[in-house]
């Protein structure tokens, strides 16, 4: 994967380093010129990192033929950055964007970019309107100055009457009520997203848990079943942070769901998965709800209560669970109080995306930043073993005896065992994990 990624940087620092203007995170055809419009269409294209070099080389001789003016990422971390979503989830998929000077002039771009790039791969926009079905076309109405180097640009566009309108970022607001859509077709607007939604009629969603590029997490209603009943839906986009290795949002929704049942069948108190289908080309896993909450609040990143003798309860259950999932032969590599749900004192664990083999090495890294070894994160390629898991579980209990995150240090940490006044085999067990 790293020679891959280098190959890949390399090829790309190469094909931006003639273009006239940059800053730190994009490049541009050229400087803006006063009479360039304010607002208009914009034009965006869609890539991965893996793809990026290649819908590039191909929709630059459209964009340098009509001398458009444009911008595009700098550097591919960038792309991978922007795809997240993370920072802002309507940016997903930008990777170039163009400024037309007319509609016309966007019009005729976006089907002479549409005929060049089709058939490479990208995440679909949120909140654009698509040109074409499978297109890497993207549109949408909305101020120009943003695309300039120095100018933030104004977070409002302006009706055929004057009137100004905030620039929103939502479904149903790339195209402005007051205006035709240019690029329409008689059959653009037919979906069955427009009917409902891409889970229609079995899952009615009604509330989304959490966005970002690789896919969604929505709380949702199960029509399929009598009675009905509340479950969790689960989206792995295609294309969606697809990595240096290819993986993407598909991939590791579906890995999922296979982890889920094997741990099922070990006995394991994961979310039952009810359902596994694919649907516009995105993957869905329907779960079943886990009643109870977080071990520490979502909103709060430490608990509120905290001693040692909340940290070795923690340890003795939250730990006879891991040994659960390892004897099955599974590593989670993203254990962490919000994937820990608690009721009536059970403890049951969710979200296994990153979930690999104990003896699983070609796997990339996994797990958020305050709960996983540094060095597991900077590896291309995992070590064999349950390291992910045991220093996780070494820093919740940690946080669970002194309401903080543990130093680096083991000489540092002694402070807090002193003052938590931590019993010598306690804080032997949580030395051992965190090292």
């Amino acid at each position: 994967m790293t020679a891959i990624a280098r190959e890949l940087q390399e090829r790309w620092r190469k094909r931006v380093a003639s273009l006239p203007d940059r800053d730190r995170l994009w490049c541009y055809s050229r400087k803006p010129r006063l009479d360039d419009p304010p607002q208009g269409w914009k034009l965006h294209l869609s890539a991965t990192p893996l793809s990026a070099n290649e819908v590039f080389s191909r929709a630059w001789p459209v964009l340098d033929g009509h001398d458009a003016f444009f911008k595009v990422a700098a550097h591919l971390d960038f792309v991978a950055q922007l795809n997240a979503g993370l920072t802002e989830f309507s940016q997903v998929g930008k990777f170039l964007t163009v400024y037309p000077r007319s509609t016309g002039e966007a019009v005729h771009l976006a089907r002479e970019l549409h005929i060049a790039t089709r058939g490479l791969d990208g995440p679909r926009i949120p909140f654009d309107a698509r040109y074409r079905t499978k297109s890497l076309v993207y549109y949408r109405y909305g101020p120009f100055r943003a695309g300039s180097k120095n100018g933030a640009g104004p977070a409002s566009i302006t009706d055929s009457d004057g009137k100004s309108h905030l620039d929103k970022r939502g479904p149903g607001c790339a195209v402005p009520r007051w205006l035709n859509d240019p690029f329409a077709t008689p059959s653009s607007h037919v979906s069955r997203r427009s009917l409902g939604g891409p889970l229609a009629p079995d899952y009615l969603v009604y509330r989304a848990i959490s966005q970002r590029g690789k896919g969604g997490v929505y709380e949702a209603i199960d029509l399929s079943v009598s009675p009905a009943r509340i479950v969790i839906v689960k989206e792995g986009r295609r294309h969606g942070e697809t990595t240096w290795a290819g993986e993407d949002g598909y991939t590791w929704v579906k890995r999922e769901g296979s982890v889920l049942q094997n741990l099922r069948r070990a006995g394991i108190p994961v979310p039952q998965v009810f359902r596994e289908m694919d649907r516009d080309g995105h993957r869905y896993l329907v779960l079943e709800k886990v009643e109870g909450r977080p071990l520490i609040p979502r909103k709060g990143l430490h608990p509120s209560r905290h001693s040692w003798q909340r940290a070795d309860q923690l340890l003795n259950q939250l730990g006879a669970l891991l040994s659960k999932i390892h004897d099955a032969g599974w590593v989670w590599r993203d254990c962490k109080p919000s994937h820990v749900f608690v009721r009536r004192g059970e403890m049951r664990p969710i979200d296994f995306e990153g979930a690999c083999r104990i003896d699983e090495r070609r796997v990339p890294p996994w797990g958020s930043v305050n709960y996983s070894p540094a060095d597991c994160l900077r590896r291309s390629y995992r070590r064999p073993g349950t390291r992910e898991d045991d220093f996780a579980l070494g820093v919740m209990t940690f946080q669970m005896m002194c309401g903080e995150f543990p130093p680096s240090s083991s000489r540092a940490r002694s402070l807090f065992y002193r003052r938590a006044d931590c019993p010598v085999g306690l804080r032997a067990r949580i030395e051992d994990l965190l090292n």
